[in-house]
């Protein structure tokens, strides 16, 4: 799987991304050769798309709109093929609140998001919130190289 960046993100940001990648299809199975669309979106972008998708009157910090149900459909895909998987949307305004208020770094706080984004994007969902976070926090241990 591989990232484009729509709108403003800062080398550092990128590098912080492409950790996270490198650590995500360590646990899954993904193709190389498939694409995310990542952006960077204002506030008032982000609680329209909320409202839009989610029927959510406010802002969030990531919004994930994937194309396929879950990880079992993105494998029937053709892996030599540049499939899309999806977009996220990440509010900066939002994640640099988060990261003073839960004390991470911004970097850390991008990454948390981008987790979060990504297994929304291959089936997981708040469904099943100690499922989620269980992988979420596995995935962010190793992203940040503790034991």
């Amino acid at each position: 799987m591989k990232f484009q960046f729509n709108g403003y993100f800062f080398k550092n940001e990128k590098k912080a991304f492409e950790d996270v990648r490198k650590v995500f299809l360590k646990n899954f199975s993904i193709s190389e050769n498939f694409l995310l669309h990542i952006h960077s979106v204002s506030d008032h972008y982000s609680k329209e798309l909320n409202e839009h998708y989610f029927q959510k009157d406010y802002p969030t910090d990531v919004l994930t709109i994937p194309l396929y149900k879950d990880l079992a459909s993105i494998n029937k895909l053709d892996k030599n093929n540049n499939e899309i998987l999806g977009d996220l949307f990440l509010n900066r305004k939002l994640i640099k609140k988060h990261s003073k208020k839960y004390t991470k770094t911004l970097i850390e706080e991008y990454q948390l998001v981008l987790v979060h984004g990504l297994l929304h994007l291959i089936g997981y969902s708040h469904d099943d919130p100690k499922k989620l976070s269980n992988i979420e926090n596995t995935i962010l241990k190793k992203v940040w190289n503790e034991k």
